[in-house]
């Protein structure tokens, strides 16, 4: 299967993963911590089946780069967390978009990737329509209260994808998601010596039930599948070429939250006005279009 059908559905699992956690974080957990506790802990279960399965190698010292930089999105979550005291979900949403762009950047100085002039037109079209399919009108404001936090949490998850780039040049997809998945589940283990953290996790899993401990479950399936396809992805193009893709996980999240808004309202809502959908329908045009000169 060609690098790009993986590319195209890696975003689309993380997307059903979002729906997920939006919902769980809305409706059940009622905290970002527990909840980011438990989804880490359902990744690490579907991990240690993958290590069951026999998919996974231990090779020195690649293995432990792919643990280490397992705690690479607990750092960036910390970045993401103090932005969101300071803003609106909503707006920051749209610097997600400087993801690509770093990833372009280190592509280019550490894995020399260069890219045709057709390629990264594709790429800036998929950010510039990214950032409108996550737009929604709000008061004018300036991003530079988040930006000291948003631009590292972009720099950082950039490094890990263009770590796990190099990565699965020496272990099989597999390998990379259990090492990785295994240093972001030790991470977070960290936070059970603490205090205030223990207490908050443990009193809001014992809330929430087993019923929603196996919603998180579901989700992280998801979200462990969309991984797997980003791997594979990764292991067969260049890092700056996949990950412009990845970015059009918000086309697939407003995809998915339109269909529940009307279908399921009570789940999940999302504003479909005329005025809306005309700008998310130009997003997207430009999407497919950034999209056909990447690939």
């Amino acid at each position: 299967m060609e690098w790009y059908i993986y590319a195209l559905l890696a975003p689309a699992f993380w997307a059903m993963n979002n729906v997920f956690i939006k919902f769980l974080l809305t409706n059940k957990f009622k905290s970002n911590l527990p909840l980011i506790f438990t989804a880490i802990s359902m990744d690490a279960i579907l991990a240690f089946m993958v290590f069951m399965a026999g998919a996974v190698a231990y090779s020195f010292p690649y293995s432990l780069f792919a643990f280490l930089a397992g705690v690479m999105p607990l750092i960036a979550f910390w970045f993401y967390s103090k932005a969101l005291i300071k803003e609106e979900v909503s707006r920051i949403v749209t610097l997600f978009q400087l993801i690509p762009v770093f990833v372009v950047l280190f592509s280019v100085l550490f894995l020399n990737e260069i890219l045709g002039a057709h390629r990264y037109m594709g790429i800036a079209l998929i950010v510039l329509a990214s950032v409108l399919i996550s737009y929604k009108k709000a008061s004018i404001k300036p991003f530079s209260g988040v930006l000291k936090f948003m631009v590292p949490f972009g720099i950082i998850i950039a490094a890990y994808t263009v770590v796990d780039k190099t990565l699965v040049g020496y272990l099989n997809f597999w390998s990379v998601f259990f090492w990785n998945v295994l240093g972001t589940f030790t991470a977070a283990l960290f936070l059970l010596t603490l205090p205030k953290p223990r207490r908050e996790i443990v009193e809001a899993v014992s809330a929430v039930g087993k019923k929603t401990v196996f919603t998180t479950f579901i989700g992280e399936g998801l979200y462990v599948i969309g991984t797997i396809c980003s791997l594979i992805a990764l292991s067969l193009a260049d890092a700056s070429l996949a990950s412009s893709l990845f970015g059009l996980q918000p086309f697939y999240v407003f995809f998915y939250t339109v269909i529940l808004s009307i279908l399921s309202p009570r789940i999940l809502k999302e504003e479909i006005n005329k005025k809306t959908l005309l700008m998310k329908i130009s997003a997207i045009t430009l999407m497919f279009i950034g999209t056909w000169l990447v690939v």
